[in-house]
């Protein structure tokens, strides 16, 4: 809009007032409130106009930066509230922290000092850099300028830096004492396989001897094995015998006793018997009858009378008697024949039993000895089979050993070079941590040195750039304004000195701390344009030329046409008439009796 100046017309009776209170500052404090939520007197409540309605009363600012296009819509009563639109579509939040916080990310370090540092110089400048004492306008400076930021950011970047070193140097110890640890147990294990190969040094640590060793172990392994067959097979045979030998002793035994071909040639014999048997107890039946009958006649043989009767004995009866005794002693003989041919018949079977138990007690003896012998044999061959398979245990033993060690051999050989390659590695990674822990604390040395110098001096340093280029600008602008050098921006100690010609700012007149504290400001806008890399084409000059004759004015504004990057300015001034300002547009401000404003173009 290039140069605009803004004029004002009050028409409220109450005001009682032609120019002043028709609302020309409300305009830029619109501005500032939609961009940052406060005025440039960093007012942020009750800022509704009292002759409407609080919720009538909002703002809404539509701007650009770099390519993307902003609408701002804000209220402060009767609660804060913000809608934000970006490139035509709704982004706001769900509340204004959202929203401020989505339009933060946009526009950074976006404060209302800073609007009124770069856009807008405000009202009588409330926020003009000259109204703070020495000592605080060095803080302000800090701030505005983000020197303290920097300096932080800074700091704390050192101090990641430092935790992020010092994390380091802690894993790195800690991986040195686990090195150191694990290579103790390297150690101990080679010492454990030193005596390990002690094992073999018998062997004379050869695996061709090894395999020697075993195959004659082998060989004799098998000659033990082939004797143990041998044995096997004998004491087999021998077990066979013995079972053959049990088998006819049994069969022996019960032929023994029950032998049928013995029985066949003993039955005419027994049939012999029984018969003479009979005959033998029929004949000691007929005798006993008849020496009972003979008895009966007792003493009638050696007498002629009858003892019992008294009557004489007849010649017949006692030939009868006689014959009685002869048949007596005939059946007598007889039976005692029996007796004679059945004892003889006994005899003869006794005989042939009795030869029968010889022949087979004598077959039965035959076997005990084959058994006996046999087993004699057995234990025999049990003996060499039991040392044979004890030499064969140990053989076998003997074996496994050899077995065992010709598999470890190469093993352990295997298993010692990883291990020395292991301690190797050890020692080389802990050769190379103790450097990087010695670099490391060399790094932590340097931090530590540039924290304090962070902390102590690079402040100081980084602020002295800043008040250098500031004290070049306000130079090139003094000339501009006083057709001189002679303004001066210096650092000493703590505190930010402004003077003109070697005289304080604070014992200058009305109207060169006016034309000062625009050259400041002007001076700062650069400085944030270099700093914060900030720009705006935009430049509010509201009331800057109180205290300034027509000169003055002129000296101003041709200073601010000098300015390149601005193609908006606005000129707020009640002496608008007065000020000989080439325009391009004018803004009349126009306060009706019912104390609202109006804007229009004249």
């Amino acid at each position: 809009m290039g140069y605009t100046l803004v004029s004002g017309r009050n028409n409220c009776k109450l005001d009682n007032a032609y120019s002043n209170g028709s609302g020309k500052s409300s305009i830029f404090n619109a501005i500032c409130f939609a961009l940052t939520g406060e005025t440039s007197q960093g007012v942020s409540n009750n800022l509704g106009n009292i002759f409407s309605d609080p919720h009538d009363c909002w703002v809404e600012l539509t701007f650009s930066v770099d390519s993307d296009e902003f609408i701002i819509r804000r209220i402060s009563e009767p609660k804060s509230a913000m809608q934000l639109y970006i490139n035509g579509e709704d982004k706001s939040g769900k509340g204004i922290r959202e929203s401020s916080k989505l339009l933060a990310t946009y526009i950074p370090d976006l404060t209302s000092i800073l609007v009124n540092s770069i856009i807008i110089l405000g009202q009588g400048l409330p926020n003009r850099f000259t109204n703070n004492n020495p000592a605080q306008r060095k803080e302000i400076l800090e701030k505005l300028t983000k020197s303290d930021f920097m300096i932080q950011s800074i700091k704390d970047k050192l101090e990641l830096r430092q935790q992020t070193l010092k994390a380091n140097l802690r894993t790195n110890e800690d991986n040195l004492l686990a090195n150191k640890s694990q290579l103790k147990v390297y150690q101990n294990q080679a010492k454990a396989y030193e005596n390990d190969l002690k094992e073999y040094s018998k062997y004379d640590n050869s695996e061709t001897n090894l395999e020697i060793l075993i195959t004659n172990l082998e060989n004799e392994l098998n000659t033990i094995n082939i004797e143990l067959s041998h044995l096997e097979e004998k004491i087999k045979e021998e077990t066979k015998l013995v079972d053959k030998c049990t088998s006819d002793k049994l069969e022996y035994h019960n032929a023994k006793f029950n032998n049928p071909e013995l029985t066949e040639s003993l039955k005419p014999l027994e049939e012999l018997l029984k018969e003479n048997k009979k005959n033998e107890d029929d004949a000691r039946v007929s005798l006993r009858v008849k020496k009972n009958e003979l008895k009966s006649h007792e003493g009638l043989l050696e007498n002629d009378i009858c003892p019992t009767c008294g009557q004489k004995i007849s010649a017949e009866l006692k030939l009868d008697l006689y014959s009685l005794k002869e048949e007596i002693e005939t059946l007598d003989k007889q039976w005692k024949e029996f007796i004679s041919i059945g004892e003889s018949i006994k005899t003869q079977i006794d005989d042939i039993k009795s030869d029968n138990e010889k022949k087979y007690n004598n077959l039965i003896n035959r076997a005990d000895a084959k058994i006996e012998s046999s087993k004699l044999y057995i234990s025999s061959y049990n003996n060499s089979k039991d040392i044979l398979t004890t030499e064969r245990n140990n053989i076998t033993s003997d074996l496994y050993t050899l077995n065992n060690l010709k598999t470890n051999y190469k093993k352990l050989l295997e298993n010692i070079s990883i291990n020395n390659d292991n301690i190797k590695k050890l020692k080389a990674d802990n050769k190379k941590i103790d450097a990087e822990i010695i670099n490391i604390n060399a790094h932590l040395d340097v931090v530590q040195q540039m924290i304090t110098l962070a902390k102590r001096e690079f402040r100081g340093v980084l602020l002295i750039n800043v008040i250098n280029y500031i004290n070049k600008r306000i130079k090139q602008y003094s000339k501009e304004v006083f057709d001189n050098e002679g303004l001066n921006f210096s650092l000493d100690d703590n505190s930010i000195d402004i003077s003109y010609h070697g005289k304080p700012y604070e014992n200058l007149s009305g109207g060169e701390k006016q034309k000062i504290d625009v050259v400041v400001q002007l001076a700062l806008r650069d400085v944030l344009n270099r700093q914060l890399n900030i720009h705006s084409n935009l430049l509010v000059c509201d009331e800057i030329f109180d205290n300034l004759d027509s000169q003055g004015c002129n000296k101003i504004i041709n200073l601010i046409s000098s300015l390149t990057d601005i193609n908006s300015i606005f000129i707020i001034s009640h002496h608008t008439q007065d000020l000989e300002i080439t325009r391009d547009n004018e803004l009349l401000i126009e306060k009706g009796e019912n104390g609202i404003s109006t804007i229009r173009f004249v």
